[in-house]
């Protein structure tokens, strides 16, 4: 079936689904807010911090932890026009197996990560200070608004990062057709789409290289 591929957890196999995305940055609360709260079915709110495992491939392959606490990866492929297409693959709770830990490894671009890195989050993020320095584990604060409407999903969010608040309006749909609606609905389609792996390497790392120099 399109937009599903198998991962390996623990034995068991995982369906992960590819979406469509469509994600901008701005300083301020776009006028799209108006309509979504006016015409678009609220379906959540949340608050949560993230902690992303950053290096110089996480524009195309994505990897965090989700509220701190439960792994997850993120693959780009193909896009459609100005929408990005990305895979979502969770990982198992912690402890992590060696196969899991393995895997984990290969997507951060990393030789190998020592065995203890799979016992818990906390763990994980003080070895890869230890061993990986290429790796910047680095939290994201989320304040965000969810709507849906179809297969479409919207997020409104206020964003907190490396000392800066931002404002990122986004959307994600499994299906081409849809999505392309979404984005002419909240015509949004002229600005960039600009995804999370792209904009904290843009922000983040730099300021760490210069830090440790």
């Amino acid at each position: 079936m399109k937009g599903f591929h198998m991962v390996a957890g623990k034995g068991t196999e995982k369906a992960a689904q590819g979406r469509y995305e469509f994600r901008v940055w701005l300083r301020d609360w776009p006028q799209a807010a108006s309509a979504l709260q006016r015409f678009w079915p609220l379906v959540g709110a949340e608050r949560r911090s993230d902690i992303y495992l950053l290096n110089a491939r996480s524009p195309y392959r994505l990897v965090k932890l989700r509220a701190g606490d439960r792994l997850e990866s993120k693959r780009r492929g193909h896009e459609l026009g100005p929408l990005q297409y990305w895979v979502s693959s969770p990982y198992p709770m912690f402890p992590l197996a060696r196969p899991e830990l393995h895997l984990l490894a290969q997507e951060l671009g990393v030789a190998r990560l020592p065995f203890d890195a799979g016992l818990s989050p906390a763990h994980l993020v003080a070895r890869l200070g230890a061993s990986t320095p290429e790796i910047l584990p680095e939290p994201v604060y989320k304040s965000r608004l969810l709507f849906r409407k179809g297969s479409s999903r919207v997020e409104l969010s206020r964003v907190a990062v490396a000392g800066q608040n931002r404002v990122t309006l986004a959307f994600e749909d499994p299906d081409p057709k849809s999505a392309l609606q979404t984005l002419d609905t909240l015509r949004i389609g002229h600005l960039r789409n600009r995804s999370y792996g792209e904009v904290l390497c843009r922000r983040v790392l730099p300021r760490a290289e210069a830090n440790a120099n």
